[in-house]
């Protein structure tokens, strides 16, 4: 567990400055999405200054919207910690709010430009997939978003005082003299793998899926949110609800699923009409 990547003294002073691989993840994923997905806009012969200007607004929403969701998620630990609200750094962010709040501003920025909203959306669906996986990345490193023990030859074990541990501990699991936790799941590289897959399955589809304008944006979230409530089924870190005993980013999920499959309806009706 890296939380902490890299610490660059600043000259002369004893201060330091602390790059967290949360954050630093975050930083790669949006200038790699935002400038590939730009890339991709300009070849599709789409306005790039108005593409710029909507990653502009959806970024804004990401922010709001995973701050929000993670509020939600457990609001005991921001009414006790407020600070960590502003605290991107060091991680916290809802992976569907940030979703849904980056496409409602997308969306409402798209509408004001009267723009097509299926072909912005279908040529950066592709790179926000590649971005949340070099995000899971940086939640492996920090040691969040853990999974159950496993007795797989792939399980991880985290140091002393990670968030796996200090669970481990509290259940009974470890004794205090333990200088790791149990093995778990690595579903944050779980996570990542499936993200990266659906990178790669929508660029190949690419050229099929311009036939139905909006499916290839469809396609990857209906994909991400299936993917997403698999991996939830190994996760160790979530609060779980009768009656099937579901984590709330499942139940999320069955909701965004039965959303897209709508979507899809009425555009395929929209389609035959014409």
């Amino acid at each position: 567990m890296h939380p902490v990547l890299f610490v660059i003294p600043v000259p002369f002073t004893e201060t330091k400055i602390l790059i967290y691989s949360v954050f630093f993840s975050i930083t790669v994923a949006l200038v790699l999405g935002i400038y590939l997905g730009t890339r991709a806009a300009q070849q599709e012969g789409v306005d790039v200054e108005t593409a710029l200007n909507m990653t502009f607004f959806g970024l804004i929403g990401v922010i709001l919207g995973a701050r929000l969701y993670a509020f939600f998620e457990n609001p005991t630990f921001y009414f006790n910690h407020p600070l960590r609200l502003i605290k991107l750094w060091e991680g916290s962010l809802g992976t569907y709010g940030g979703a849904i709040g980056g496409v409602l501003c997308c969306l409402a920025y798209l509408r004001l430009k009267k723009q097509s909203l299926s072909t912005y959306f279908d040529v950066y669906a592709p790179y926000a997939f590649l971005g949340i996986g070099i995000i899971r990345f940086g939640d492996f490193l920090n040691g969040t978003a853990f999974g159950r023990t496993t007795s797989l030859p792939w399980g991880v074990s985290f140091p002393k005082a990670s968030f796996a541990y200090n669970r481990h501990l509290s259940q009974g699991l470890l004794g205090p003299e333990a200088t790791s936790s149990m093995p778990v799941h690595p579903t944050q590289l779980y996570a990542a793998l499936s993200c990266f897959l659906i990178f790669l399955l929508l660029l190949a589809l690419g050229p099929r899926l311009k036939k139905s304008p909006g499916s290839r944006f469809l396609l990857g979230a209906g994909l991400y949110a299936a993917c997403r409530m698999a991996v939830d089924f190994f996760r160790d870190d979530l609060q779980r609800q009768p009656p099937w005993n579901l984590a709330a980013t499942q139940w999320v999920g069955i909701a965004v699923i039965g959303s897209l499959l709508t979507a899809w309806l009425y555009l395929a009706l929209v389609r035959k009409r014409h």
